[in-house]
């Protein structure tokens, strides 16, 4: 009797009362007389059921979901003045019976190159959320990654682990080696490792990405860098794609805008597994293809359908600091900034195009890009409703690869004499866009930041110890 008197005052005085289920029983969520008696702080996906909500309850969005719907809060979830629901930013999520109770699995592909590295130390670490996600719901997650040949690899991930503490919704990190996109086995062995033939989101970031290697191996770059494969894991797929399936005829391309005519083998088949993502029918128009053999081209009469939440983003080149993993990855330097700095304090006399332009972009973006699509793709429980997006991924400042070198010797207060600006040469050599620099605005609007990272943040933030 006492308890069902308590339950009818809750319930009478209050627009939202939540019930929690669990393991351990059911209890009820809830503030009295303005005072907040349990915090609702979410670890581990617990499950909340809606017993009465006669008003607006998620703060700032004009919804009501009806009672006896059951849904899994964001992390900080807090009754706000007694009468509301604050998310911080969040969303809840409805929950699907039986579909969250088993740790959700993401697959990292390419997990020992440069941004594979940054991703996986950010993941396991810090969880999948960050500051402009717009769902954060405090699950547990399965963390696979694939990578191919870096001896070096998992001695230096054990090492990171052993030396820092894992995100409490990380439930595992496992590497999955010899994942060779060029074999026919590929999906077997990630099969076999995740211990499943579906998955609940992948990451791709494996790519041949060599514009000088793919215009030699043309039938590996089309193997590698478009896996029609990977859609029979039905899950929804984030895709670092590349600015270089522009043309680079013009500057500040749009996504949304402008045409992609890709001028060599790395750009065409990197745009082809956009296409893919995307459910065409055709992955490559004859403009596109430039005159350029079809033969490799993968079949796709008959794939299985692309998820509607996946995410492609069109990356520049990417700067940052050093890869977390003590022995770094398979390039002789970190990224672009690094070796010039090495030329410079080598006063090793380097030549620089000054007749290419692009957007460069910080890692630190790409990273936030990433999983602010990865909380989306994961909140996302109606397929149904999903579209593909494409998103330009680059910073606010259009430079050359002299531009590079000049804002770094200043920086570093270094003698940049060494340092020669040259005209990439018209003829000869693997065609190279001249201007693939790209509009940022659609990505950071989506991102809710006032802009990407320019060129200065990126060196001040590198070189800040």
């Amino acid at each position: 009797h006492w308890l069902l008197f308590v339950n009818t005052c809750i319930i009478f005085f209050l627009p939202l009362v939540l019930k929690m289920d669990n393991m351990i029983g059911t209890f009820l969520i809830c503030a009295i007389g303005g005072k907040r008696i349990m915090n609702i702080e979410m670890s581990g996906g617990l499950i909340y059921e809606i017993i009465h909500a006669d008003k607006e309850w998620v703060q700032g969005e004009a919804r009501t979901l009806p009672s006896g719907t059951k849904v899994i809060l964001p992390p900080g979830t807090e009754i706000v003045n007694n009468e509301s629901i604050d998310f911080k930013g969040g969303k809840p999520r409805v929950w699907v019976e039986g579909r969250q109770l088993q740790p959700r699995k993401i697959l990292i592909t390419g997990s020992s190159g440069y941004v594979g590295q940054h991703l996986l130390a950010s993941i396991a670490l810090q969880g999948i959320g960050s500051e402009t996600d717009t769902d954060s719901e405090g699950g547990t997650y399965e963390i696979y990654l694939a990578y191919n040949a870096l001896p070096t690899f998992e001695a230096d991930l054990d090492n990171l682990l052993q030396h820092n503490k894992l995100h409490p919704s990380i439930a595992k990190v496992q590497p999955i080696s010899n994942i060779d996109f060029s074999s026919s086995d590929y999906i077997e062995k990630i099969q076999s490792a995740v211990g499943a033939t579906t998955l609940d989101a992948i990451i791709h970031l494996a790519a041949l990405s060599s514009p000088g290697y793919c215009e030699n191996n043309v039938g590996d770059a089309w193997k590698v860098n478009c896996p029609v494969e990977l859609l029979s894991f039905s899950a929804p797929i984030i895709y670092l794609s590349t600015d270089q399936v522009y043309e680079g005829t013009k500057s500040y391309y749009q996504e949304d805008a402008d045409e992609t005519v890709p001028v060599n083998v790395y750009g065409r088949t990197k745009l082809a597994f956009e296409r893919v993502l995307l459910g065409s029918a055709t992955l490559l128009s004859a403009k596109e293809l430039g005159g350029n053999s079809c033969e490799y081209i993968p079949d796709t009469t008959s794939p299985p359908p692309p998820n509607p939440n996946s995410t492609i983003l069109r990356s520049s080149l990417i700067l940052g600091g050093p890869t977390p993993l003590k022995n770094g990855c398979r390039k002789g330097f970190p990224s672009f900034l690094q070796f010039i700095e090495s030329r410079l304090i080598s006063s090793t006399p380097t030549d620089y195009f000054i007749n290419e332009f692009r957007s460069v972009v910080h890692i630190t973006d790409v990273l936030r890009a990433i999983k602010h699509f990865l909380n989306k793709a994961l909140a996302s429980e109606d397929d149904s409703r999903g579209k593909v997006g494409t998103y330009n991924l680059g910073g606010s400042t259009r430079v050359s690869r002299y531009d590079i070198a000049l804002k770094l010797a200043s920086h570093l207060k270094l003698d940049y004499s060494s340092a020669n600006g040259v005209d990439r040469p018209a003829v000869g050599g693997v065609p190279s866009p001249p201007d693939i620099s790209m509009n940022v605005s659609k990505i950071a609007n989506e991102m809710r930041v006032s802009n990407m990272d320019g060129l200065n943040e990126m060196i001040e933030q590198t070189f800040s110890a």
